[in-house]
């Protein structure tokens, strides 16, 4: 759960830190969009009051007989300020919503941004999917997240002032009558508050359903997809997985719908027996002479604002303890997120086309919750410019390894060196650009072709170097005879005019993507794993001749794409069991051969 999540993190915050946070990041991301809601306190206020104070006056005016001409001045004076406060407000609130959305895109694009740049070891782990949607739907993207936090939290200081005002009326009227709204407003706000307890501490169960629902009607949807929907008849069986998470879905849905109908039935219940209570004292008082018919209509509208500002401090309150949920959620996700420890760090700078030393010196890996470490004191040194095969059963740590390589992990023990400094001394950015990575999994954009090859904006893209990249990947041939250009779109999700490419013919684009790259060193991680024998090797073939004049590390589970390899590793259980050539090894007769 969430909860079990953040222990293993950082620490918590409260209610009143994490509001006080939220209202200074918003304040610092638009400070008219926080004044905007202060100024809307004073107008709500002065237009509650104007509201109960206008009839009182009118009354007044009739019972005593004015004339004409006063009791239309009267009216113009305060209907005319009511009604500028009304366009005040509308204005206020039509402004607000257009700032809030402004903030959300910005918060989007720094929570999107944050989760790019993160260290690939946060954003890999199991929970990070769900965490993710959660916060960019929930509170980010609906656009409305900044907007009902700050509703809240002027609610509250209006209703606050209101109260403050009116508390000075009703005193020189009835005391029990402004305790009883009082202990009212105590029962609605313990009710309220023991539901908002229930909601945080239950939230993830259905958030979770939500997302698994979300995911499988985005997942089988799609035109990757839509094949085997249709050929195995998938329909019923998805259709009953879809069903059970949504029968689960809807008995949390019950259950909040009751807490929503018992803090209605509270609040309308303590409401009944003030407003009855209210009420006849102000008709005793009529009847005994002690107040008049202006006074009943003023006093009654003061008693009916100050309970409406007690309930609106209840709601806001409860609200606002939500909302800190939400804003923790957010803060633990991004703190969860940000980079640590990269000050300091030089910049590796190395001449054109020098190809760097890489040594693993002594280097162990463990998985978070595995028994044992992955790879366990390995000892690597790669030459420059030699083409390493790593060999090994599933498990071994050959995937391991390389993520280590890339940087995407760092060894809990041990060190790699880069020319005999530790890479640990140097910043991310300088150590991906001597890599170029292709792994089995292929990043295949709804962007265009030359775009998925120098993953870069199209303003920026070199075409020469990106045909230069197609003729060495051998997909020259193809986009002729398909007509196609670096323009056109991959996949059809974006344009039904993309171009959808076959196994092999996506392997030669990443090698392309990586030719245009140009990186020192080359790292193959089971590239060829979905290809027949003939495209694996003809895909290998293309990776061998360009390699030429690079470190390149290949990973492979077929040992035929390995004698070409300057030297085979072999990885047994996190260990180098043997090392050497396609011969040296056959001859030596081990587990290689």
């Amino acid at each position: 759960s969430p909860e079990e999540a953040d222990s293993k993190g950082s620490r918590s915050h409260g209610t009143v830190e994490n509001l006080w946070y939220w209202l200074k990041t918003l304040y610092r991301e638009s400070p008219g969009f926080v004044w905007l809601y202060a100024a809307g306190i004073g107008v709500g206020v002065g237009t509650s009051f104007l509201g109960v104070y206008m009839p009182s006056v009118l009354v007044a005016d009739i019972t005593a007989q004015a004339g004409l001409e006063r009791i239309l001045g009267n009216l113009a004076f305060l209907g005319g300020g009511l009604a500028c406060l009304y366009l005040t407000e509308t204005w206020i609130g039509n402004t607000k919503q257009i700032l809030g959305k402004r903030i959300a895109v910005k918060q989007e694009e720094e929570v999107v941004k944050l989760s790019l740049e993160a260290s690939y070891d946060r954003v890999e782990r199991a929970e990070f999917p769900e965490e993710f949607w959660r916060l960019t739907e929930r509170h980010f993207w609906s656009r409305e997240y900044n907007t009902v936090f700050m509703d809240a939290f002027a609610a509250l200081a209006t209703a606050l002032t209101g109260m403050v005002l009116y508390v000075g009326m009703l005193s020189g009227l009835s005391l029990w009558i402004l305790l009883l709204v009082l202990a009212g407003t105590g029962v609605d706000h313990v009710v309220g508050l023991q539901c908002n307890k229930w909601d945080t501490k239950n939230r993830h169960k259905w958030l979770k359903l939500d997302y698994r629902m979300n995911y499988l009607s985005r997942r089988t949807s799609t035109y990757e997809a839509s094949k085997d929907v249709h050929l195995y008849h998938m329909p019923p069986w998805l259709e009953k997985l879809f069903n059970r998470d949504l029968k689960e879905r809807l008995h949390h849905t019950v259950r909040q719908q009751g807490n929503y109908f018992l803090i209605g039935a509270v609040n309308g219940a303590t409401r009944m027996v003030w407003e009855v209570a209210a009420y006849l004292y102000l008709v005793y008082l009529v009847c005994e002479g002690q107040l008049d018919a202006a006074g009943f209509v003023f006093y009654f509208g003061i008693v009916t604002g100050f309970a409406s500002w007690c309930a609106s401090i209840v709601s806001s309150m409860r609200k606002l303890h939500l909302e800190a949920s939400y804003v923790e959620e957010a803060r633990k996700f991004q703190e969860r997120l940000c980079r640590s420890g990269e000050e300091g760090r030089e910049e590796l700078v190395l001449p054109p086309g020098h190809i760097p030393e890489i040594t693993f010196s002594n280097v162990s890996f463990q998985y978070e919750g595995a028994n044992e470490p992955t790879l366990k004191n390995l000892d690597l040194t790669m030459r420059p410019g030699e083409n390493i095969a790593l060999v090994g059963l599933n498990g071994a740590g050959k995937t391991t390894l390389v993520k280590l390589l890339c940087g995407l992990y760092q060894p809990d023990e041990g060190r790699i060196l880069v020319n005999g400094r530790s890479r640990a001394e140097m910043t991310p950015q300088e150590w991906y650009g001597l890599l170029s990575v292709v792994f089995q999994e292929q990043l295949i954009l709804p962007i265009t072709i030359a775009e998925n090859i120098s993953l870069q904006p199209r303003e920026e893209t070199d075409d020469g170097r990106v045909w230069a990249a197609l003729e060495k990947a051998g997909l020259t041939e193809t986009f002729s005879r398909q007509k196609l250009d670096l323009d056109t779109f991959m996949g059809k999700v974006i344009s039904p005019r993309g171009i959808e490419l076959s196994g092999g013919q996506q392997q030669r684009l990443t090698l392309a993507r990586a030719l245009y790259k140009d990186a020192p060193v080359l790292v193959l991680d089971e590239p060829t794993a979905a290809l027949d024998p003939i495209a694996e090797s003809q895909v290998y073939e293309k990776y061998l001749e360009h390699s030429r004049g690079k470190t390149a590390i290949f990973i492979s589970h077929r040992l035929a794409s390995t004698r070409f390899s300057d030297r085979i590793i072999l990885l047994d259980q996190g260990r180098i069991q043997e090392e050497g050539t396609h011969e040296q090894l056959m001859e030596r007769g081990g587990a290689y051969a």
